[in-house]
């Protein structure tokens, strides 16, 4: 609904004002996106453009997997409303580092409102274009926290029929054989592979934790309250990784970065333990973003 809105009101207000010239229209979406969509998002979500867009892409990648993963909406969900879905939880993932987010999105896609209400999402992309992008956006995946997002799009294809198109062969060629690794489709697998599968993810899990508790010893006793501007930008600094020459687009990258590690979707089958350190670390990266934000305008 926020997207449609804006573009909707970008569009009425170029085609009264600006004579419907594309340069000038396309100036005033690149210019003014950014600060329409944050006045949106923190009137309608109290969230401003980086809180919502991460939860936008938790969204998305739950969508997506409900529909992958489910015999029915598999056949009843058209595969071009799948895959637009799954190029823009990519391009969400791999454009977390700019501001404009919004604008990005509505390159290839056009909201359609009807009573303010978002109808449907219209793509501008031929159905080639598509799933160029969605093969090319799979590679810039590939060395990432997102990678997963490449398996559930062979998952999908793999489970509507579709293991031999070239949309199909190319991301599986990007994934490699992490795709046997996380099939859980094969039938004929051994009970005991699957025990020996199932020790492999608790050790895994266990590595992880450790790594999260080593993290979250580190300055316990900072009181904000009582911390001078300098104590603060070090301990601050220290939370979001901060190294080297510090700019907005690096703290709000790190910020991202770090918020989408801790989610509690990412974190729901690790433990309680994690489960608490995880919502303690959102809360120091949530404070050390807020300040971060004041202190240099973000």
């Amino acid at each position: 609904q926020a997207i449609g809105t804006i573009q909707n009101g970008l569009s009425e207000f170029s085609s009264k004002y600006l004579g419907g010239s594309f340069k000038a229209n396309y100036k005033l979406r690149s210019t003014f996106s950014t600060e329409i969509s944050n006045s949106l998002f923190q009137k309608w979500f109290d969230c401003d453009n980086d809180e919502t867009r991460n939860e936008f892409i938790f969204t998305t990648y739950h969508h997506v997997q409900c529909i992958a993963y489910s015999p029915f909406l598999c056949k009843t969900i058209s595969a071009e409303s799948v895959y637009l879905e799954f190029l823009i939880l990519q391009s969400l993932v791999y454009e977390n580092e700019k501001d404009d987010w919004v604008g990005h999105l509505l390159k290839f896609i056009s909201p359609v409102m009807e009573d303010n209400h978002l109808k449907k999402l219209k793509i501008t992309l031929t159905d080639s274009s598509l799933k160029k992008s969605l093969i090319e956006n799979a590679v810039k995946l590939k060395d990432t926290d997102w990678k997963e997002v490449n398996v559930c799009i062979l998952d999908y294809l793999f489970n509507m029929g579709d293991n031999s198109s070239e949309l199909y062969l190319s991301i599986y060629k990007t994934v490699g054989v992490h795709f046997h690794q996380k099939s859980h489709r094969k039938k004929s697998e051994k009970k005991s592979s699957s025990n020996e599968y199932y020790s492999y993810e608790k050790y895994e899990r266990y590595e992880k934790y450790e790594r999260y508790q080593k993290f979250n010893k580190t300055d316990d006793d900072f009181d904000p309250t009582k911390a001078t501007d300098y104590e603060k930008s070090k301990y601050y600094g220290k939370v979001l990784g901060l190294h080297g020459k510090v700019t907005k687009s690096y703290i709000r990258k790190k910020y991202l970065e770090l918020i989408a590690k801790y989610h509690p979707d990412k974190v729901f089958d690790l433990g309680d333990e994690l489960k608490i350190l995880a919502e303690i670390k959102t809360k120091q990266i949530n404070a050390a973003y807020e300040w971060m934000k004041k202190k240099y305008n973000i």
